[in-house]
């Protein structure tokens, strides 16, 4: 377990490495840039910046570019967690049933959608939604995070735990607002991720249900729900949090996507201005950011996995 720890640290510097190298070249297209004629010596002043926490200025607004990043990425989290939390819900029981009935229309119907989750073209989704959800008037096509008669301070960045912090005395209409505002881009996120995990569960349980011990199980007269409790779900959900790690980057990847369509303030649509405004600087910390984050997800999910997947501790390296 230790080696295998420190095998994937490994593995994470070299990949922060190989990130700063990018973060800076993006950063040297600026014709402003102090340190462009100091070569190595300059990639090694930039990365002692950055080991320090400090990002640079933003051209547009002159502010630090740590304060802006954390101000913007709590929103594309929160975003990325209730797709997340929804696909959970509805992908890990449909894939189980998709499994159980795989010989029937309902199962092989729900496997043909599985296997369609990373076709789903999200920026045309959240368009079409948007629309259709305008023309009938529905409270969910309200763009933004909030509507903009209200006004919350930022404490979090997360809306609705602003609004529970705030002491307005219009704060049930307020979360209402938040909830109206979330829901659209959550349900155009969920769909790919709920037909992703939806199709990693079905593959894995189908995996677990062909096993021996599963059979022999079978022949001493257990139960179906015994052997599910015992064996299926104890099998089928530990080995699924490195795929669910994978998902919640393929939701944060779908978030920076559609955050421009439903005006959601979080770090893709600041990552859009900052390229429509040529602010190598946002651009170069904005990668650093995305980078660091998607790594971090890779990271604790790869040591939740080696605590609770028995077979993770057994032999890591068998298992890469």
């Amino acid at each position: 377990m230790l080696l295998s720890v420190i095998r994937k640290l490994f593995l994470v510097i070299i990949s922060l490495m190989i990130l700063s190298c990018i973060s800076y070249l993006i950063l040297l297209r600026n014709p402003h840039y102090s340190f462009i004629e100091q070569g190595v010596s300059g990639y090694w002043l930039y990365l002692q910046q950055l080991l320090d926490g400090n990002l640079g200025l933003s051209e547009m607004t002159g502010e630090p570019l740590t304060k802006l990043i954390l101000s913007v990425f709590p929103a594309t989290i929160s975003l990325c967690l209730s797709a997340l939390v929804l696909s959970l819900v509805l992908g890990i029981p449909l894939g189980f049933l998709s499994a159980v009935q795989h010989k029937n229309i309902v199962g092989k119907l729900l496997g043909t959608l599985g296997s369609l989750s990373l076709a789903v073209p999200v920026f045309w989704l959240a368009i079409v939604l948007l629309a259709y959800a305008s023309s009938h008037d529905w409270a969910i096509s309200a763009v933004g995070e909030l509507h903009p008669i209200y006004h919350v301070p930022s404490i979090t960045g997360v809306k609705t735990l602003d609004i529970f912090l705030s002491d307005s005395p219009y704060k049930l209409k307020m979360i209402q607002s938040a909830l109206h505002h979330l829901a659209l881009p959550t349900l155009v996120l969920a769909v790919p991720a709920t037909l992703e995990m939806m199709r990693i569960t079905k593959l894995r349980t189908e995996y677990v249900l062909k096993q021996n011990y599963v059979k022999v199980a079978r022949t001493r007269g257990w139960s179906p729900m015994r052997i599910w409790w015992v064996h299926v779900l104890r099998n089928t959900l530990p080995p699924l949090i490195p795929m669910i790690a994978r998902n919640m980057t393929l939701i944060f990847a779908f978030a920076m996507l559609i955050e421009n369509v439903v005006s959601w303030g979080g770090v893709g649509r600041w990552m859009i201005n900052a390229l429509a405004l040529k602010d190598y600087h946002a651009i170069s910390a904005g990668v650093m950011a995305i980078g660091i984050f998607v790594l971090s997800v890779d990271l604790l999910a790869s040591l939740l996995t080696g605590l609770l997947d028995p077979s993770q501790k057994k032999d890591w390296y068998t298992n890469q």
